[in-house]
């Protein structure tokens, strides 16, 4: 079994020899502090949120609670943006789940997409190397996009990415993946769908795979047995969101959570109601906090997915956060909201 090969990275992020949960919530503590710090100066909006808030209160987990927390709607709110309009490499809208709301417009400086790109580099270490063809099928071929990232940080693994012709249907991907030799797959749940109701590409993801990613939405139980089951392959699961750069966390081969992108995320698994913080094994409401100077940062994001931080090592070795599956979407009343059987959710 492979360790995840996000605990080295932490370990160089963090300057620290061996992270442990307890140095690791340390720094994650200092850093949001330093990030508070500088959000107050930088953006009006959190200027005025915190304003009055002695950071120095800020010691242990349970201490987040004194943070108000963001929803969707603050995405818009004036003065959140801390660079200028110049500096903004990258916009996305996307339409607000779950609500008649207007959509979310993110927007990404150099600095934060550098972030993710190296994210992308390291997490995609968990199934990919030297050698590898790797098909990918998101969208976002523009600069800056999902799959332009992915594309520029495979060769750091000695690997290359594959992109179908735009417009692609699944009957083209069987003699994409010969020609290409590809080894590997990014997919998002729909699409897998998609594969496998096709005899030929199912067939063709059968005899050139050995494993695949899914990413961009939930992926279903039912989906993945299916897949592992049809393919012969091993198939790893991807934790994030737009708001988050794209990357939050991924599995490693012991497909016993998700390692979590610790050094440039605070990712929190909070009380719908109240907001306070819960310990591992108790589901709630995905919180995220931004680290580090962000075109947009965040505090305490209300994602709206439910889930749980997972006790104990992983079996991979790691001693670090995972968190669990994401079971569904909270609904209003904080009753979970279950993806429709064999689909992934938006």
């Amino acid at each position: 079994m492979r360790p995840s090969p996000l605990d080295p990275w932490l370990a160089a992020r963090l300057g620290l020899a061996e992270p442990s949960p307890k140095t690791l919530a340390a720094w994650q503590l200092d850093e949001l502090r330093r990030t508070l710090a500088w959000a107050r100066t930088a953006s009006g909006f959190h200027a005025g949120r915190l304003a009055g808030l002695d950071l120095e209160r800020l010691r242990e987990p349970a201490d987040l609670a004194l943070l108000p927390r963001m929803t969707s709607v603050d995405l818009a709110a004036p003065g959140l943006l801390t660079v200028s309009q110049d500096e903004v490499a990258r916009v996305v809208t996307l339409a607000t789940s779950g609500s008649s709301g207007p959509p979310k417009r993110l927007l990404f400086s150099e600095a934060d997409l550098a972030r993710t790109l190296d994210f992308f580099r390291v997490g995609m270490g968990t199934l990919a190397g030297p050698g590898d063809a790797v098909l990918v099928l998101l969208p976002g071929r523009r600069d800056q996009g999902v799959a332009d990232l992915l594309s520029r940080a495979l060769p750091g693994l000695g690997a290359r990415a594959v992109l179908p012709p735009e417009g692609w249907t699944p009957a083209l991907l069987p003699g994409l993946l010969e020609a290409e030799a590809v080894t590997c797959l990014i997919a998002a749940p729909a699409q897998l769908l998609a594969l496998l109701a096709h005899a030929g590409a199912s067939a063709a993801c059968r005899r050139f795979l050995r494993a695949l990613l899914a990413s961009g939405e939930p992926l279903p139980p039912d989906l993945r047995a299916e897949v592992e089951s049809a393919w012969s392959c091993e198939v790893f699961d991807h934790w994030g969101m737009t708001e988050t750069g794209y990357g939050g966390g991924v599995e490693c081969s012991a497909h016993s959570g998700y390692h979590l992108r610790e050094a440039d995320l605070l990712v929190e698994v909070a009380d719908f109601r109240t907001g306070a913080p819960l310990p591992a094994g108790v589901q709630g409401e995905i919180l995220v906090t931004t680290l580090g100077e962000r075109a947009l940062p965040l505090v305490r994001y209300r994602t709206g997915d439910a889930a749980r931080l997972l006790p104990g090592p992983c079996p991979c070795g790691s001693g670090l956060r995972r968190l669990g599956p994401v079971p569904g979407r909270l609904a209003a009343d904080g009753a979970i909201i279950q993806p429709q059987k064999g689909h992934g959710q938006t």
